[in-house]
């Protein structure tokens, strides 16, 4: 869908996508309505819309778009600073980058992977506020480089305001958010970059010195990426490490 240039019809169309989530829609409902709209006004390869989940601590994301495909419900932990919707919840302000490769150590200390498809070169996070607390995510991503605009950023700001009184509305009027089965893998906190090369070694039998000589770093930094993929997994040992990561599909 092409999009628009002329800022009467950009004005238009967040018109239009408020008055039409402003309903008793449920959460799946409000991000279908959203998408329908929003590559008119930027450039939403990856559209995502997740509800906070106050008793697990998770965003939880039903009808997210990958290329206008839609991808299985997910959840990610809303406190891992690792992420930057774990950014986005710590400090209640949004993320804008167009070099993902050059701009993200402005967000975060190292460098991650995508959870869901292609690795983006812009993307925006934007919190979800309903009386200053966060309610939720709203996120576009592209693997275009300098996709997008302050006035991008500022349009979906003003999104992000019909969404989070449309999901309030959806909470009173009982529509909420639907249960919806999460795979266990996506419930374990993100391994980083970092941790999933050391965890690659280790099913390559790599010795904590080989990783360590491999990776150019000290062998008590890759006892501590271990003991943390051993956290986030849920592992006692390397062999149930090495297992649980195949389980969920994180090493082939």
């Amino acid at each position: 869908m092409a999009q628009i240039d002329n800022l009467t019809e950009h004005l238009k169309v967040l018109n239009q996508i408020g008055a039409s989530i402003l309903s008793e829609l449920t959460v799946e409902e409000i991000v279908e309505t959203v998408y329908h709209h929003v590559n008119q006004l930027m450039d939403a390869y990856s559209f995502a819309i997740g509800v906070y989940n106050i008793n697990s601590g998770y965003f939880d994301y039903v009808g997210a778009r990958e290329n206008g495909v839609k991808v299985p419900p997910f959840s990610i932990y809303a406190h891992n600073s690792e992420r930057f919707s774990g950014w986005v919840f710590a400090n209640k302000k949004e993320v804008l980058i167009n070099d993902f490769e050059n701009e993200y150590h402005i967000y975060l200390p190292e460098r991650i992977t995508a959870l869901q498809g292609h690795e983006p070169a812009s993307l925006m996070y934007v919190p979800l506020l309903v009386h200053k607390e966060i309610i939720g995510m709203l996120s576009v991503r592209t693997p275009a480089k300098n996709a997008y605009t302050h006035q991008s950023l500022e349009t979906l700001k003003t999104l992000a305001v019909f969404i989070s009184k449309a999901i309030e509305n959806s909470r009173i009027n009982g529509a909420g958010m639907p249960a919806i089965k999460i795979p266990k893998s996506y419930h374990l906190d993100p391994l980083s970059a970092r941790e999933l090369d050391v965890l690659n070694l280790l099913s390559k039998g790599f010795t904590n010195r080989a990783i360590a000589d491999e990776l150019y770093i000290s062998a008590s930094t890759v006892k501590t990426h271990t003991l943390n993929i051993y956290m986030k997994l849920e592992a006692g040992n390397r062999t149930e490490a090495i297992f649980k990561a195949k389980q969920y599909g994180i090493l082939k």
